[in-house]
């Protein structure tokens, strides 16, 4: 067993998730589905996260499961604001500026 993976992660969850039209797609979403599923926050509870998805798909690399957690975090982020940047902005808070 090796300890360093020289894979390239997004070819590794584009073969595990081939079966899809858009395979990295259908893998994020997946994810989501783990992380809602199980209650997790995919942008603060990373190493919790990453478990459950090797948990859930045992042939996920530790190095393909980090790059997904991050994909999916990154998507989890620009879901909530309005531009699409992952970046809030003071309009999107609800809270009063002094």
């Amino acid at each position: 067993m090796s300890l360093t993976n020289d894979n390239n992660p997004r070819v590794e969850v584009t073969m595990i998730f081939a079966g899809y039209e858009d395979p990295m797609a259908a893998a994020v979403e997946w994810a989501q589905s783990i992380a809602t599923s199980r209650g997790i926050d995919p942008s603060k509870d990373q190493v919790v996260f990453i478990r459950e998805l090797r948990r859930a798909e045992p042939s996920l690399s530790l190095k393909s499961a980090v790059y997904l957690a991050q994909m999916t975090a990154r998507a989890y982020r620009t879901e909530g604001n309005t531009d699409g940047t992952g970046i809030k902005s003071l309009l999107d808070t609800d809270r009063n500026i002094p």
